[in-house]
């Protein structure tokens, strides 16, 4: 039995490692990854398969097959794949130092959260499998920690491991490592300086954090971070090259000093001017995306890389645009989707045009193609080709500073709730137990408990009167509070009774919005 058996890791979706974004990296350096029709994905470490099961129920025709030491964990996730109905995914419990297999091709592994907590043969083993179960378009995603950002993070650890290294009992251990945290926070006699600041911010981070996190990510016995060009040492000994990042961003050196991007830019590889930035950003994590060595792959970009590809915007405008007939914008400012607060500016009154194109389509998302119509068709004067040329050149650099994500493809998603609305499937079953759950773009979702509550009666088979007369039950049985104006509806009375339809349609609305409704 292992501490995952105990305590088991908290499971959901990582954007990062869909598919779909794994294949479009791979296409941005002139790698033709495998269409999601027919593929093969393998995830090892799958847990409670909070990240390869909606992938499963969003990629019917692809095979998945999630691998984990833990018996509980991968039970758990069985009987959410009962649930959700899925027939294309195996899930085994078992350590992949045991398991084979021989015979099978993959065209897409995925190991996040893994490689840096178990021993070296079990890391060299994962890469052993990406060399011999990689198919030839196949590309391998594994995240790790890294140095030199987490010598910092070291220092916290290594002080809770010597506190608590006498204590057998999981609970206790956790209490004990968080006392530890708050003496030294409390004790730290100096005023100010370095190692007061990454004390202070680690232990501030780690007190807020989840028990199961900090026992999984801090106290585990092995966690083992690296140097990035020792990761790619050790991956080309098993015959594999670096691809890219999951997050392109990271990757463009025109994000560094004008000094320092020069000096790398020099440099005639690329493992070597990632380590150097790596260096120059004191980074702590990683999510390396791997193919077979040989493969070929172009390191000029173009604009041409975009035709085809999916546009995924990451930020937002802070209000609403009321823009007149015609009325096109010279500015636009932005703000992140994901934290609500980290800022960017775009001008030009095409690239305006292009991105108010996308975020109008949201939560679908627009191609390279179907946004340049879009905005062709308000722009008259503007020939076609004018404007693909310079939103492709906007979206490049958008690409570059994480404004914009690529993907090769979507799941549809429902904007506008039919009569019987179908949440999806995945999502009701993970709000079963937790409140973050994954939408049709397999991202994050946060629910609020009445959510969380209703959205299982959003299955397809119920019409809005009919959900809302599930939750009165609930209100009902003491098991839901409704209240407006701050004060708690009584059930049965008549504010109740005029209140549950606008509920429910706000509730849709939501989850529309959250790309939450499938058709």
């Amino acid at each position: 039995m292992t501490t995952y058996d105990t305590i088991p890791y908290p499971s959901y979706s990582y954007v990062n490692t869909d598919p779909a974004r794994l294949g479009a990296v791979a296409r941005f350096f002139g790698m033709q990854s495998a269409p999601l029709d027919g593929a093969n994905v393998l995830e090892i470490g799958c847990a409670t398969g909070g990240n390869i099961l909606p992938m499963a129920a969003r990629y019917p025709d692809a095979t998945f097959t999630g691998v984990d030491l833990s018996e509980n964990q991968i039970s758990t996730a069985q009987e959410k794949a009962k649930g959700m109905g899925l027939s294309n995914i195996k899930l085994i419990a078992a350590s992949i130092t045991d398991i084979s297999f021989e015979g099978q091709k993959f065209d897409y592994i995925i190991a996040h959260g893994v490689y840096s907590w178990v021993p070296s043969n079990v890391q060299d083993r994962i890469l052993e499998i990406c060399e011999k179960h990689l198919s030839n378009a196949g590309i391998a995603y594994i995240s790790y920690n890294t140095l030199p950002g987490w010598n910092a993070v070291k220092t916290v650890r290594d002080m809770m491991l010597y506190h608590v290294n006498k204590i057998e009992d999981t609970s206790n251990k956790i209490v004990e490592a968080r006392n530890i945290l708050k003496f030294v926070a409390a004790n730290i006699k100096s005023d100010k300086g370095p190692h007061k600041e990454q004390l202070e911010q680690e232990i501030s981070t780690l007190q807020k954090a989840e028990d199961n996190y900090l026992l999984h990510d801090h106290l585990e016995v092995i966690n083992d971070p690296c140097y990035f060009h020792e990761f790619m040492e050790q991956a080309s000994n098993y015959n594999l090259s670096y691809l890219g990042d999951s997050e392109l961003q990271s990757m463009y050196l025109g994000n560094q000093t004008d000094e320092a991007a020069h000096a790398l830019s020099q440099l005639n590889d690329v493992v070597a001017q990632e380590q150097y930035v790596d260096f120059i950003t004191n980074r702590r994590f990683r999510s390396t995306i791997l193919c077979k060595s040989g493969t070929t792959l172009t390191r000029k970009l173009s604009p041409e890389i975009l035709d085809g590809m999916t546009l995924v915007p990451n930020f937002g405008i802070q209000k609403p645009l009321k823009l007149a007939q015609g009325e096109v914008l010279d500015t636009l400012t932005l703000i992140s989707l994901q934290d609500g607060e980290t800022q960017a500016s775009l001008s030009g009154g095409i690239a305006c045009a292009g991105y108010l194109k996308l975020l109008q389509r949201l939560p679908s998302h627009h191609t390279l193609e179907s946004v340049v119509q879009a905005v062709s068709q308000d722009l008259h004067d503007t020939p076609n080709d004018e404007v693909k040329t310079e939103i492709s050149g906007i979206i490049l650099k958008l690409v570059f500073s994480g404004i914009v994500s690529l993907v090769t493809e979507t799941t549809p998603c429902l904007t506008t709730p039919s009569k019987k609305p179908a949440a999806f499937i995945s999502a009701r079953i993970e709000a079963l137990t937790k409140n973050l759950v994954p939408n049709l773009h397999h991202d994050n979702v946060k629910l609020s408990n009445d959510q969380r509550l209703a959205i299982q009666y959003v299955n397809g088979s119920n019409t809005t009167t009919d959900i809302a007369a599930e939750v009165e039950k609930h209100i009902e049985k003491g098991e839901l509070n409704l209240s407006a104006n701050g004060t708690p509806m009584k059930a049965g009375s008549e504010t109740l009774e005029k209140y549950l339809p606008e509920y429910v349609d706000t509730l849709l609305v939501f989850l529309a919005n959250k790309a939450l409704l499938v058709g």
